[in-house]
């Protein structure tokens, strides 16, 4: 069934041409030819169609790409309307405030493999990791222990890369509230239809119920933050790898890289795990 907000938007955008073919409003200024030799409604169509061929290539999913093109396309129309009349203008701007405030945004609930985690114990008994009983503890030496034992695991997996000995979980930290979390659902959805195994599991954790989960592996939930969402590769218990990737001395982001599909198969050497784990 189509989303109420899908149907508005289309609403909203189908307003223009109708009105237009019609002839509902006086669009004649937007005939008038500039010094290229273009018009006005040209003009503007040239730069809708920039703007979709960037967000295209921008966007993380199609959830995020429709969402982007909805917004340029309003954007647009709503200057165009600005031309013909100051007060249609204003009202169709009204109307995309008003959609944009009652109307949310539908989210990814397609076929996936992921399994939600409910609780800190639930994570520790599936994950194979333990934390310090005591909630007001000191995280920074537990985070000092953890940080000890993955650079060990880095330094194992430079030697042997054996997929088949290693039980290996994504982990995806999330917040709902955040756009980018919401838009990558769909990646890892498809990514565990694809990748599951006996050895390689996918799960996720909405850091708003467990919020010491992203103290303890040093996720930044607040509105500016750009670890969201955070995948963290687990292997035998310990974190192996995450993405967005994080400077272990200064906790920042060094680097961030494309969150495509593409870029994420290879740098979780996806193909690889499935193939050592698909026959266990």
């Amino acid at each position: 069934m189509i989303s109420l907000y899908y149907i508005l938007n289309f609403v909203l955008i189908g307003i223009y041409p109708i009105s237009r073919i019609f002839r509902l409003l006086n669009f004649f200024i937007l005939d008038i030819p500039d010094e290229l030799g273009t018009t006005r409604e040209n003009s503007i169509f040239y730069t809708i169609m920039a703007f979709t061929v960037i967000k295209y290539l921008r966007s993380y999913s199609t959830l995020q790409f429709l969402s982007s093109l909805f917004f340029t396309i309003k954007v647009a129309l709503i200057t165009s309307y600005l031309f013909v009349d100051v007060k249609i203008s204003l009202l169709y701007a009204g109307a995309c405030l008003v959609i944009f405030v009652l109307c949310s945004e539908p989210k990814f609930n397609g076929r996936t493999k992921i399994q939600d985690i409910e609780d800190i114990k639930e994570f520790e008994e599936l994950v194979g990791v333990k934390f310090r009983d005591n909630d007001d503890g000191d995280i920074i030496e537990e985070l000092n222990e953890r940080f000890k034992r993955k650079q060990q695991v880095k330094e194992k997996s430079k030697k042997i890369q054996n997929y088949k000995i290693t039980e290996m979980f994504f982990a995806e930290f999330y917040v709902d509230w955040a756009d980018t979390c919401n838009y990558t659902k769909e990646i890892w959805a498809n990514f565990s239809c694809k990748y599951t195994t006996k050895g390689l599991k996918f799960i996720s954790i909405n850091l708003a119920k467990i919020p010491r989960l992203a103290e303890c592996y040093r996720i930044n939930t607040s509105a500016m933050s750009r670890q969201l969402p955070t995948v963290i590769l687990f292997e035998d218990g310990e974190e192996a790898q995450r993405f967005p990737p994080i400077d272990e001395k200064t906790n920042k982001i060094p680097k961030v890289l494309k969150y495509g599909k593409k870029e994420l198969q290879s740098y979780f050497d996806l193909e690889k795990r499935y193939l050592a784990t698909r026959d266990l």
